[in-house]
């Protein structure tokens, strides 16, 4: 009797599993969707990921001093280029102001640090950024001046080869250069002179008319709120130029250059005047902007999405 009892809760049991099985039949796996436009961090083998782990401290660059032709250069390098050897990557100049050193973008704009966190949130692809000295007797201007300063020449011919042999870079195609106040004019100047040569270019407070007193019988061909003009559709490159709101010396300048280039249909553009003064208060905020937006032009690029990828796989999730 107590088998029989048993052998009923069994049926039973099979019976209602197969009545609930034809209710609710078992639900088909989705498929899964790509997230598009997302840079999904690669994982080590074996780490595991805690939602609740804090973020990672990003992997930090290291600075490479040189000279070339005896004016000392400085060089962020990014952790990725280590870690990726077969990899190029992209580079971006960084010109200081007038008075002005190479080591300013390190001790007053924290540059290293900035790139770095940028590349571990994925939000800027590794990139190298080099910090050359461009003083003369008329100061840091970054062209061939009256006073017989050559820093364009020097600059256009023997910088760039030097940094393009002593690193692995993607050459002129993802070539930047940037500048504040004085070296914000260096920048736009430098692209103006050399079509070609620099595929995106910022200027931080910067000026964009050359003084007569610096350049004499040439300031009128390197003033770029002149010549900017000059530039057909097809050899614009991406422009970023910004100001500090409180900067009431050179503020003006740079409104009146942004109208400019509105005003000549340029594209691609991006113009902001920001909280601060004439000083890093303002140029941080500049350079951190211009270069996320510089994020999201270069990093289209299946190169630099390979670059980035690299940089993702040495942190730890």
């Amino acid at each position: 009797m107590h088998l029989v009892f048993v052998a009923f809760l069994v049926c039973a049991a099979v019976l209602a599993s197969a009545v609930l099985a034809a209710v609710h039949p078992p639900r088909a796996a989705k498929a899964s969707v790509p997230l598009t436009g997302v840079v999904r961090p690669f994982v080590t083998t074996g780490t595991s990921c805690k939602p609740d782990a804090p973020p990672p401290a990003p992997a930090a660059g290291r600075l490479d001093g040189f000279s070339v032709d005896g004016r000392k250069v400085l060089a962020y390098v990014p952790a990725a280029y280590a870690a990726a050897p077969a990899d190029r990557l992209p580079v971006v100049y960084f010109l200081h102001g007038s008075p002005g050193a190479a080591p300013d973008w390190i001790d007053g704009g924290k540059l290293p640090g900035l790139l770095d966190h940028m590349q571990a949130l994925g939000r800027l692809a590794p990139l190298i950024a080099v910090f050359p000295d461009g003083n003369d007797a008329s100061g840091a201007w970054w062209g061939n001046t009256a006073h017989g300063a050559a820093l364009e020449t020097w600059f256009v011919d023997r910088l760039v080869p030097a940094v393009d042999r002593r690193f692995r870079t993607l050459g002129a195609t993802e070539r930047g250069i940037a500048g504040a106040s004085a070296g914000g004019f260096g920048a736009v100047n430098l692209a103006l002179r050399h079509p070609g040569q620099f595929t995106w270019v910022a200027s931080y407070s910067g000026v964009f008319t050359a003084g007569d007193d610096v350049f004499g019988s040439a300031a009128a061909v390197n003033s770029p709120a002149l010549t900017i003009a000059r530039v057909p559709a097809t050899r614009r490159f991406p422009l970023f130029v910004g100001a500090g709101a409180g900067d009431d010396e050179f503020r003006p300048d740079t409104e009146r250059f942004i109208g400019t280039v509105r005003g000549l249909g340029w594209s691609p553009l991006q113009a902001e005047i920001v909280p601060g003064d004439h000083g890093w208060g303002a140029w941080a905020v500049e350079a951190r902007d211009s270069l996320a937006w510089l994020g999201r032009l270069w990093t289209a690029d299946p190169v630099m999405m390979l670059s980035m990828a690299h940089a993702a796989a040495q942190r730890v999730c």
